[in-house]
């Protein structure tokens, strides 16, 4: 056959307008099969069913030649039908060899390196669109806060304009005063309930010491034999509780410690001069003492004020001196030295 550009196209149309002969078949039976190795060698084609392409059989050859589309390579398709094609020498490329180890591990890094760049790119991207939306939120808390701004300004603007607020009422301040008052007999009334709570404690204690050693006392009189015993004195009959008032003197150096103070705590004072010289020592609020190294004793007036005086003996007392409790040093100093 005549292997001019006329007969390869009149055996082109042959085969795929008018479909006598179906390609495939021609290139199963007629051409050789080295040379269809060659030819799909140099283009690079792949035989399906996993066949190595320098063992690859006319019929796995024949199909993957035939699918060609290309003007350029259907030519070459086609020239392999004409006779003498086997004679002929194949344009092919170097034949084809497996890879050995050293390039399979090659290519297994190149696949992770890409693998890893894939990765990357897309950590890039999410990390992008974060930035993108926070500078969105950032943006907006920016907006909320310059309107906030703009509206302070505002609100102080008007402020301003308004004239000064009027100063308290003597309704208001005398309210501020009875509050004042109310929370210091509270913290007054505290202590007292505290004290009387704390002398409670005392004498249950004291009561219950005292039927200890009366127990005791009586185990160690049973030990004792009766010849030995001596006859138990007979206990006085306790006093009848006679109240006896105690009059108290107040020293010029007491009205003068009042100057300054204010009406109430004078009369807090005095109030509490009179409980103990109608209850004595023992009334729980009013915490009396002696002062350490002379004797001046101490009654308490309320949280912050302290009366100072001297017993005289005879059911008298000599009230000395009003003093807050924050000088209580200094004012028995001055005293001491009278």
């Amino acid at each position: 056959m005549d292997p001019s550009p006329v007969a390869l196209k009149k055996l082109a149309q042959c085969v795929l307008r008018d479909g006598a002969l179906s390609l495939t078949v021609l290139l199963e039976h007629v051409a050789p099969v080295a040379a269809m190795r060659a030819l799909a060698q140099k283009h690079g084609m792949t035989p399906k069913g996993g066949f190595r392409l320098e063992k690859a059989p006319a019929a796995v050859l024949a199909p993957l030649l035939a699918e060609q589309r290309a003007p350029e390579v259907l030519d070459e398709v086609l020239r392999l039908l004409l006779p003498g094609a086997g004679d002929r020498p194949a344009k092919a490329a170097a034949p084809v060899r497996e890879p050995d180890a050293e390039a399979r591990q090659l290519l297994a890094l190149r696949d992770a390196e890409a693998a890893r760049l894939r990765d990357e790119l897309e950590r890039a991207r999410e990390g992008a669109q974060r930035g993108r939306d926070r500078e969105v939120a950032l943006e907006q808390r920016l907006q909320a806060a310059e309107e906030e701004v703009v509206r302070l300004r505002r609100a102080a603007i008007v402020r301003s304009a308004e004239p000064a607020a009027a100063p308290p009422s003597a309704d208001e301040r005398g309210e501020r005063a009875l509050l004042h008052k109310l929370h210091e007999l509270e913290l007054e009334c505290e202590s007292f309930l505290g004290a009387n709570e704390a002398l409670r404690r005392q004498q249950a204690v004291d009561r219950s010491r005292l039927r200890e050693l009366e127990d005791e006392l009586a185990e160690l009189e049973a030990l004792v034999p009766k010849n030995h015993r001596r006859k138990r004195r007979p206990m006085p009959p306790e006093p009848d509780p006679v109240r006896r008032f105690v009059l108290p003197r107040f020293l010029p150096s007491f009205y003068k410690s009042l100057e300054g103070k204010d009406r109430r705590a004078a009369a807090r004072a005095i109030e509490a001069v009179l409980l103990f010289c109608t209850e004595g020592h023992g009334y729980p609020g009013l915490e009396v003492k002696q002062m350490g190294g002379q004797d001046t004793w101490s009654m308490r007036g309320s949280l912050g004020l302290r009366v100072y005086f001297r017993q005289l003996g005879a059911g008298e007392i000599e009230v000395l001196e009003l003093a807050d409790r924050e000088d209580q040093h200094t004012t028995l100093r001055r005293l001491k030295e009278r």
